[in-house]
């Protein structure tokens, strides 16, 4: 293989790679997660011919892509909840006199109660939200940390 130890040492070429997926691990944060989306697919390629070091490397960084894959889906789901929720207290509260115009649409927000139900959609949101931007921070950093060091991640840490 092109990425066999040399001398003791991981090829330059494996290892410079788990590098660049740790970068766009890190920059999906600001990219709504297409970087993420191209880390994924990198590692997923590359496991099965990196030397034992940075398989484990690869194999942590699709770790963090489904974890904040999953973060990302629980938000998305929760915000989709306020969203319908919102929606229904509208339309429970908007007369329409007529529909022929959109003239005759009268919206009264003044009943709409924000009750346990929003709340608890709008903080489960956050925090997701707020949980899959700080594993995106925290998870690459680590690995990234771990790479330069040339020490590998989880059961293979001493490779």
């Amino acid at each position: 293989m092109a990425n066999e130890a040399v001398g003791g040492r991981v090829s330059e070429s494996a290892r410079n790679l788990a590098y660049i997926n740790y970068g766009l691990l890190f920059a999906s944060l600001f990219f709504a997660g297409v970087p993420a989306l191209i880390a994924a697919i990198i590692a997923y390629s590359q496991q099965d011919e990196a030397p034992p070091t940075i398989r484990s490397h690869h194999r942590f960084q699709i770790r963090i892509f489904w974890v904040a894959f999953a973060l990302a889906v629980a938000a998305g789901l929760s915000f989709l909840g306020v969203v319908i929720r919102i929606t229904g207290e509208v339309f429970e509260f908007t007369q329409i006199t007529g529909w022929d115009t959109h003239d005759n649409v009268k919206l009264d927000l003044s009943n709409v109660t924000l009750d346990g139900t929003l709340v608890a959609l709008l903080t489960s949101t956050g925090l997701f939200s707020a949980l899959g931007g700080v594993w995106l921070v925290l998870a690459p950093a680590y690995g990234f940390v771990r790479l330069a060091s040339e020490r590998g991640m989880g059961h293979s840490a001493r490779l």
